[in-house]
């Protein structure tokens, strides 16, 4: 059975195939002078188990299709995924034989790249497509403001937490402002 997890990530999934579809569109468009003869495809925060690789498969699909339309040899792929050095990267290397067995259009390569994406992972100008469902509500790290003055993000003490409450969030949200410039 799926868990209720993959079935919130297999609604957000749904919810991101026609964005992924129309950039996969433009990335293949027939008034793009240079058709790409190979492609390079990273998911951020690939996460294992059953939703491993929707989002990667659903921009093979949508590569193999619009080749089809457009009437052209599908280029060569290369799927990149990332998630922090944790993740269980076994069990996502194993869901790949359904990947490299659609043939739609080849998938060449698949790169595992662990670390955090907040750090430069790739070559500049080396992908076509980024691809990330839920990761980047994450930040890199707690904000040091809050973790050197020990001072906690939520307090069961309702006053502390509400006197508290101003400074915790531009904490929080300096961090998310560092973090996205480095992203």
């Amino acid at each position: 059975p799926i868990s209720i997890n993959s079935s919130i990530y297999n609604a957000l999934q749904n919810r991101m195939k026609p964005l992924i579809e129309a950039a996969i569109a433009e990335l293949c468009s027939s008034t793009n002078t240079l058709f790409p003869e190979k492609m390079l495809i990273a998911d951020l925060g690939c996460s294992s188990g059953p939703n491993a690789l929707a989002l990667v498969s659903i921009a093979v699909e949508a590569i193999h299709s619009h080749c089809l339309q457009l009437q052209q040899p599908p280029p060569e792929v290369c799927v990149l995924l990332n998630d922090l050095p944790d993740n269980d990267f076994n069990t996502v290397v194993k869901s790949l034989v359904t990947l490299h067995q659609s043939n739609e259009p080849a998938v060449v390569t698949v790169g595992i790249m662990p670390g955090s994406f907040y750090e430069r992972l790739f070559t500049s100008g080396s992908m076509h497509l980024f691809c990330s469902l839920n990761s980047l509500n994450w930040l890199s790290k707690a904000p040091e403001d809050l973790t050197k003055n020990w001072i906690p993000a939520y307090d069961v003490d309702e006053h502390a937490r509400r006197e508290r409450f101003p400074v915790v969030l531009e904490a929080y949200a300096q961090q998310f402002r560092k973090d996205f410039t480095f992203f």
